[in-house]
């Protein structure tokens, strides 16, 4: 109910008349669970076993102006009965430097790009420094000619309690990028990161960073003491590049989500490592590859996960198509087989 309360306020905000705009209406119809919001269109178990076909529908819209941006998104998940979920903020700017951020998702809305997980193309969830909803102050300084840029945020967010969070990046002229995020910080659960990037080399991405307490679980297990490195390579005259993450615990301590306390898990520390590659110097086509790697710690022993995904986009005046094979094994073998597929279109407006 709180969320929904939240999206009432951003949507009232994201709606105010505004005087010139750029507005997107985004559609992705397919199953894929990178696009769509739901599970891969096709299936089929260690066995061989097909499981039922999967459609779903992202309906996303985005508004920009000098006072206000946000964003709308509608995913309707045709793997649960096709249960609707509604997301989404509004962001407004009374000044340049100051902005106010309301709502249930903020997505990636001011992550910093010394979180961004390159192998994985996503973002730390602690590198973001309004944390992920509810209501948020950012202060963007940013002077004319002067070589860098400070932001400064603090926010309440709303999920099954309400929680303080507090962020700050640093950028200068060009070659570094810092930044640091605290969140929750009133309960057991408190998480504390920091991370840095590297600006000065043309075609090359490289960043770092820390975490204590990891509680974002997407790609990696939750972990008392979390570090990330992300590098990446773009040979721009041929459309060739390249990405590179890895996320490893220190050690095999996480955070028990039921006590709240510290619990130990099996020997060795939980890991992820994925790689991409895309080269898209084809008329109307990009293809590209992921692959990742997981060591998961359970209660008394440890898994290895390996997955492989071979993809390619198919660009035309009708929209994007995406389709590929996704392959996972873990310990006893091959596990899974999917084939993911989407269609996304665009309709832009500029007032």
């Amino acid at each position: 109910m709180k969320k929904f309360i939240i999206f009432g306020v951003s949507l009232f905000l994201l709606v105010h008349t505004v005087s010139a705009f750029n507005v997107s209406l985004t559609n992705t119809f397919g199953g894929n669970q990178d696009n769509v919001g739901t599970s891969d269109f096709l299936k089929f178990d260690s066995d061989g076993t097909k499981q039922t076909a999967v459609v779903g529908d992202r309906i996303q819209f985005d508004l920009a102006s000098e006072k206000i941006d946000g964003r709308v998104r509608v995913n309707i998940r045709g793997d649960v009965d096709f249960a609707t979920l509604l997301q989404g903020y509004a962001n407004v700017r009374p000044i340049k430097q100051l902005n106010f951020i309301a709502g249930n998702a903020f997505f990636w809305k001011w992550a910093s790009s010394s979180a961004y997980l390159a192998g994985i193309d996503d973002y730390l969830a602690h590198g973001l420094l309004l944390d992920k909803n509810g209501f948020g102050i950012l202060a963007d300084i940013s002077p004319s000619d002067s070589g860098f840029g400070l932001k400064l945020s603090s926010g309440l967010g709303i999920d099954s309690h309400v929680d303080l969070n507090f962020g700050a990046e640093f950028a200068l002229n060009d070659i570094f990028k810092i930044a640091a995020t605290a969140q929750d910080v009133l309960e057991n659960t408190r998480t504390f990161a920091s991370s840095a990037e590297l600006l000065s080399l043309d075609n090359f991405l490289l960043n770092a960073g820390y975490v204590y307490n990891n509680s974002d679980q997407t790609y990696i297990q939750n972990t008392e003491h979390l570090i990330h490195v992300s590098a990446g390579y773009s040979l721009k005259d041929i459309n060739l590049s390249f990405y590179a993450t890895v996320l490893s615990g220190l050690n095999n301590i996480s955070l028990d989500a039921t006590t709240n306390e510290f619990v130990t898990k099996a020997n060795g520390v939980p890991l992820t490592a994925a790689v991409r590659i895309y080269y898209a110097d084809l008329e109307n086509l990009k293809i590209g590859t992921s692959a990742s790697y997981k060591h998961v710690l359970n209660e008394t022993d440890s898994s290895n996960i390996f997955t492989v995904y071979p993809f390619v986009d198919y660009d035309t005046r009708f929209g994007i198509f995406r389709t590929g094979i996704r392959t996972s094994f873990d310990d006893n073998g091959f596990k899974s087989l999917s084939i993911p597929f989407s269609w996304q279109y665009t309709i832009s407006l500029k007032k």
